[in-house]
């Protein structure tokens, strides 16, 4: 910019340079741009959260390991007799019976995990209103005119039902404490049992309601103890057969794996690393998977 001066004597007037102003415009603008374009560069990329792998994912990797065997089974009928391994385990009709093998295995395995879904679900419907059930239970004992006694030691259990703490912890004692959580299936169980027991003790509890009274109430109990072991029962079946399946398709050298690991191999040396039969063979991929 530049200063003009007046010759009659009025106040100087600035002269703007439009052509320099927007020079300076331009470079500020490009500076702007290196500056934000370098903090992006050295920026660190923010860390994928990974998600917990499922067991159904497990049993898809598998079924993906059968149908490779099958495509590979394939493949290797196409070559006639020109495929003529010297490893019985490894002929066409090894391989058949192999994949009829570890199908059988894959459909059991998820019918026994089903098995053991389905017991769950049952689980959740006898456990889901125990605590709501069992806060009616306390209203009911307190308005049934019990013992104060006695309703102190029935919310005790209903306190250990929810995970509450009855003596609080003071926040400034550094001292380790034992959790109050005691909320496992069976633990459930235990703490609905000693509330029933000391309902059992109390003549003034007698409700009209049906779903309070101690029959219908020892009833629920036997329920949650019987769906309890039917989930531990289906899931010791569904280890089990788990365990069966996971050697089949993991073993070393005799295993699913292994073995079609061999028929690539055996591709490779009856017609060549280059041949398009090994081409065909090398892409299908089998991978132990411990699930």
């Amino acid at each position: 910019m530049k200063t003009k001066v007046s010759n009659n004597g009025v106040m100087p007037q600035t002269e703007v340079n439009f052509t320099e102003l927007a020079a300076q415009l331009e470079a500020t603008n490009q500076a702007a741009q290196q500056a934000l374009s370098s903090a992006q560069s050295t920026a660190q990329p923010e860390p994928q959260l990974k998600r917990a792998r499922t067991a159904g994912y497990y049993e898809s990797g598998m079924a993906l390991n059968i149908t490779h065997g099958m495509q590979v089974v394939d493949y290797l009928i196409t070559y006639g007799a020109a495929y003529n391994p010297s490893n019985a385990a490894i002929t066409v009709a090894s391989l058949q019976a192999m994949n009829t093998q570890g199908q059988t295995l894959l459909d059991a395995s998820n019918v026994k995990r089903q098995d053991k879904k389905v017991e769950v679900d049952a689980r959740q419907v006898a456990f889901g209103d125990l605590k709501p059930l069992a806060t009616r239970i306390i209203n009911e004992l307190e308005a049934s005119g019990a013992p104060k006694a006695t309703v102190q030691n029935a919310r005790h259990y209903l306190n250990k039902m929810r995970g509450t703490r009855i003596i609080k912890i003071n926040p400034d004692e550094p001292t380790n404490h034992i959790s109050a959580s005691q909320t496992s299936f069976t633990e459930q169980i235990q703490h609905f049992t000693d509330l029933i027991n000391v309902l059992s003790g109390c003549p003034e509890y007698n409700p009209n309601v049906d779903d309070l009274k101690l029959v219908a109430l020892q009833q629920k109990r036997d329920a949650m103890i019987n769906t309890n072991a039917a989930v531990s029962t289906k899931q010791e079946v569904w280890s089990t057969s788990r365990i069966e399946r996971n050697q089949f398709f993991n073993a070393p050298v005799t295993g699913f794996v292994d073995t079609y690991l061999a028929v690539k191999n055996a591709v490779k040396a009856i017609f060549g690393a280059s041949s398009p039969q090994y081409q065909q063979v090398s892409s299908l991929t089998f991978r132990r998977i411990d699930a």
